[in-house]
């Protein structure tokens, strides 16, 4: 009876914690700033591509083959003929310092949650910044090796490449699935959790949350991957926006998750001054 009136105690405070109006906000805001870093880390990652000799026509196939024409048609514009320039880094640059908003709302809640003050904007800015790109970072991963990698595995080797890339690339790809990426997925979130207050905390106190979230992510990207890689009917009800509804769902719950975990390391922080009282 202990256990089950100490369980209830603990999900009557994460409730009261995901009910408070900063959290219930949160989720849409990460969701929309995940949008936001899309355009330019797929910019990003197209020019890192070119500087080793991958083909356009390579990038473009993976976009179309992951996320269907109609996505793939808005984008792979954007990516031909890029060139290392001014007029390519201050735009790249502007659209990720927009993008780390979501990495700020993730501090500001972070310090209202635990009862820390907001550090001075220039350095949640620099830290929001490094903290986004590990979530993008993060959000690539799954979208290359959980979601489609399979997708990935087959268009190298559909490519003309040398063999021993071919396998090299075949041969991370598949190691990085199963419990190594989940262990590199908790890594990472582990350190966006732990970095995220504006005062130092222990790490321990982030584990509960990150154990959570890692097993949300790789939950709900299976179900995105199986539905878009097998599924596939659901461009009937949506038409030409079919991929772009189905992944701003993904992104809304891969948000939604981390507000949770951000929950549970709060609920878990207030237990353990609870006891030490």
């Amino acid at each position: 009876m202990k256990i089950l009136k100490k369980a209830k105690e603990v999900l009557k405070r994460l409730w009261n914690i995901l009910a408070r109006p900063d959290m219930l906000v949160l989720p849409g805001q990460l969701a929309f700033f995940f949008l936001l870093a899309t355009v330019p880390t797929i910019t990003l990652i197209a020019y890192g591509a070119s500087l080793f000799n991958v083909s356009f026509d390579f990038i473009s196939n993976f976009l179309l083959k992951a996320f269907g024409s109609d996505i793939a048609s808005l984008i792979t514009p954007m990516l031909n003929d890029i060139q290392f320039s001014l007029e390519f880094l201050i735009p790249l640059f502007v659209a990720f310092y927009a993008a780390s908003g979501g990495a700020s709302s993730i501090i500001v809640t972070s310090n209202q949650l635990l009862g820390f003050e907001n550090s001075s904007f220039l350095k949640r800015k620099i830290k929001g910044l490094v903290m986004t790109f590990i979530l993008i970072s993060l959000i690539v991963f799954l979208l290359l090796v959980p979601a489609f990698g399979d997708k990935f595995i087959e268009l190298v080797r559909y490519v003309n490449m040398n063999q021993a890339v071919t396998n090299t690339i075949v041969f991370i790809i598949n190691v990085s699935k199963g419990p190594i990426s989940w262990f590199l997925i908790f890594f990472l979130i582990k350190i966006i959790y732990t970095i995220a207050p504006d005062k130092r905390v222990s790490s321990s106190y982030t584990t509960k949350g990150s154990l959570f979230t890692t097993a949300g992510f790789v939950i709900v990207t299976f179900l995105y991957s199986f539905y878009v890689n097998e599924v596939a009917h659901y461009d009937l009800l949506y038409g030409g926006l079919s991929h772009f509804v189905v992944l701003m769902i993904w992104f809304y719950l891969i948000a939604y998750i981390v507000t949770i975990g951000i929950a549970i390391n709060a609920e878990e922080l207030e237990s353990r001054k609870k006891m030490a009282e």
